[in-house]
């Protein structure tokens, strides 16, 4: 791995960019960083072994702009790349940007003022999601508006931290659209896990939520632009899905089985259910024979992590009752009738 330009001027944000087979949508992204109205600010561009024109693009911006570096390195995924650039970063604070997307040019500025007149670990803004056909609409969260304490947090954020009872994230999910202190990342050793290859923000946010004393939340302000670019949807087949989200889940086990101020056990079932779920309907876009989809959702099924996931789990009354005969089928293996039901 080498870094390019090493920059001396010291400056208070650092935002730390992956880049990946984006060569379409990068200059879209670092067009809206340069131009912030926030102007003590790096912007750390990753190439994570790139096989397109991004590493050549990168080191242009390197060279046009100042405040750009850059990271060359071999691919090893979205939590290796920003573990690259934060280690590289330099700012008091520091953002996460992912490279197909891009922010209002006030975003840091206005980031910058709250966390810093607020003193909190990290602020959070809402988003501002953008559809295939233009259409947009904001994005905001099922929690108030202002600046959470360590009660707070407690009260409000530590029952839905890995995941609701509604089978749905909590809150603090995406890091892209936050901005944390960088000492708080160091105290708590707060990178990303890269053995988790695919939903890499729910095991970094539930960790620094959990160690947060304070963080404030911009309600109603959509800083940042979230693109459903083609061939970037979360929801398409991934081959080996099941295993990264077992072992996810696993890690999440290994820090929460031993916290003693909250019991997570409940939160860590629905977090294995969601992921089974989630696979489950996944297989069917695989293009994989009927055959082989079968052979796949049956491993899911048997599966040991599941299996655990369903001991002495009683069903949330915010449940519908499609989702509640989905998740029935799936606890009695009835993996025909799981077929017919989601198609």
């Amino acid at each position: 791995m080498s870094c390019l330009d090493n920059r001396k001027n010291k400056t208070l944000v650092s935002v730390v960019v992956p880049v990946y087979k984006v060569e379409k949508y990068l200059d879209r992204c670092v067009k809206s960083l340069v131009n912030q109205t926030y102007k003590d600010i790096e912007i750390i561009l990753v190439d994570d072994g790139s096989p397109d024109s991004c590493p050549g693009l990168c080191d242009e911006y390197r060279n046009k702009y100042e405040n750009i570096r850059v990271v060359h390195k071999k691919n090893g995924g979205l939590s290796s790349a920003r573990n690259a650039g934060l280690s590289e970063a330099k700012g008091e604070y520091v953002g996460f940007v992912d490279s197909d997307d891009d922010v209002d040019i006030h975003m840091y500025e206005r980031m910058y003022q709250v966390i810093t007149s607020e003193k909190v670990d990290f602020v959070m803004s809402d988003y501002i999601r953008v559809l295939d056909e233009g259409n947009q609409h904001l994005k905001t969260l099922d929690i108030q508006e202002g600046r959470y304490d360590k009660a707070a947090i407690r009260e409000k954020i530590f029952p839905q931290l890995i995941m609701g009872e509604n089978l749905e994230y909590g809150p603090l999910l995406s890091v892209w659209h936050c901005l944390y202190r960088t000492e708080f990342l160091k105290e708590h050793q707060l990178t990303f896990d890269e053995e988790v290859r695919w939903s890499e923000d729910n095991i970094f946010s539930a960790f620094a939520g959990y160690y947060a004393d304070s963080f404030y939340y911009l309600k109603g302000e959509g800083l940042y632009h979230y693109y459903n670019n083609p061939g970037t949807i979360t929801t398409a087949y991934r081959p080996g899905a099941w295993n990264v989200y077992c072992t996810m889940n696993r890690h999440l086990h290994q820090f929460f089985d031993s916290v003693s101020e909250y019991d997570f056990q409940r939160q860590l079932k629905l977090h294995m259910i969601f992921y089974a779920c989630n696979c489950m309907g996944q297989v069917g876009q695989s293009g994989e024979s009927k055959e082989k989809q079968m052979e796949i959702r049956k491993r899911i099924l048997n599966s040991q992590e599941l299996k655990e996931a369903f001991a002495k789990f009683s069903f949330p009354k915010e449940w519908s009752w499609k989702l509640k005969l989905q998740v029935m089928l799936m606890k009695h293996k009835w993996k025909k009738l799981y077929s017919i039901l989601i198609g």
